[in-house]
């Protein structure tokens, strides 16, 4: 009767568990506002292209992009923005009669100076609404600098013959991306470099970039610790089985399901204490303050020391392997099936004779 109702209590404990996860995602979609309201006045996703569609057929692209990234704050929410320097190296002739070349930038009033020269002399660059222009007259070498603001992504594209981007800056978790992977990369303690070349002889517009990634953000960590939920759920309660067989100790069903609340509180205090302090010291917080709770619900109603401190060293350690395995970014899947299948073997060991009272005697 008793495994009866906790399977029933299962069940209906999965709508706190819901309403809870449901409230990480809006507090992560109204983070994802305030990081468009931040790239809206700081300067959003910048895109630079370089078609031939924009009056000038590019022969050869030599990009240096040097990024200077920072963390924007409002209130709770974060959002990476950087300033970058961009110096391009190019040679192209002029696409039909048109002598007005156009380097499209998808956000160009974050665009902080443009100069440059057009074979050897200084040239006049103006900014319009979707770029910048420059007078060209037949086959031309540019060497033009752009300081310009973005954030989370810069990107390249273009249909050039011959192309070199080369794109570095001091963040630690980059992300790469592109038709083609970099050539080149590297990524060491705060600072990253990655290079792309390729050759272009079928009009393919390619694209690179890199994206300052905000390595497994509160949300993101949240949203993985959610999904052991409902097993670690069941593993409290089997415990609390487990408990109660072991020290002969009647425990009552109404202790069980209150019991039950302490882990579903974990989670609600993981995401009120997260947005504060931060993902890890939000997860301690919360796992210390539940793990004592229980702790001492445990004495109070086994009426004993010893079994309830056994008790919360089994929580604790719960917790700490579900943390571990949070942090295992590569490993993460795999490690959690390992533990989970561990945590399994053990309630297995414990609850395998339930039904075998009788047997002693017979």
């Amino acid at each position: 009767m008793k495994i009866s109702i906790i399977i029933v209590a299962l069940a209906v404990f999965q709508l706190p568990l819901y309403m809870v996860k449901e409230l990480a995602v809006e507090r992560s979609r109204r983070c994802v506002d305030v990081q468009n309201e931040i790239a809206g006045s700081w300067g959003g996703v910048q895109k630079i292209l370089f078609f031939k569609s924009a009056g000038v057929y590019w022969k050869e692209l030599d990009i240096s992009a040097k990024i200077i990234p920072e963390i924007r704050y409002r209130g709770i929410y974060q959002a990476a923005v950087y300033t970058t320097e961009i110096n391009i190296k190019s040679k192209f002739i002029p696409r039909g009669d048109d002598n007005t070349g156009l380097i499209d930038i998808s956000d160009s009033k974050a665009i902080i100076e443009v100069t440059g020269k057009i074979n050897g002399k200084d040239t006049k660059f103006t900014v319009i609404d979707h770029g910048i222009t420059f007078p060209i007259s037949g086959e031309s070498n540019a060497d033009i600098t752009l300081k310009l603001r973005g954030s989370q992504m810069l990107k390249f594209y273009s249909d050039a013959e011959y192309n070199r981007i080369n794109i570095c800056g001091s963040w630690s978790s980059p992300g790469f991306f592109g038709n083609i992977l970099p050539e080149k990369r590297k990524i060491e303690d705060e600072n990253f470099s990655a290079e792309w070349k390729f050759n272009n002889y079928d009009g393919v517009r390619y694209e690179a970039g890199v994206n300052l990634c905000i390595t497994a953000g509160t949300y993101q960590q949240l949203e993985r610790c959610y999904s052991y939920a409902t097993f670690f759920l069941i593993v409290f309660f089997f415990t609390l089985l487990a408990a109660e067989l072991i020290t002969k100790v009647n425990i009552h069903i109404m202790q069980y399901l209150i019991s039950a609340g302490a882990p579903i509180l974990f989670y609600l205090m993981t995401l009120a204490f997260s947005e504060r302090i931060g993902f890890s010291a939000g997860y301690i917080v919360s796992a210390a303050v539940i793990v004592a709770m229980v702790t001492m619900y445990a004495k109070m109603f086994l009426g004993k020391t010893v079994p309830a401190l056994v008790m919360g060293a089994i929580f604790a350690a719960s917790y700490l392997l579900n943390f571990v395995i949070l942090r295992m970014e590569d490993f993460s899947l795999i490690s959690g099936t390992i533990v989970l299948a561990i945590i399994l073997g053990v309630l297995m060991i414990l609850t395998g004779k339930i039904n075998r009272k009788g047997d002693s005697a017979q």
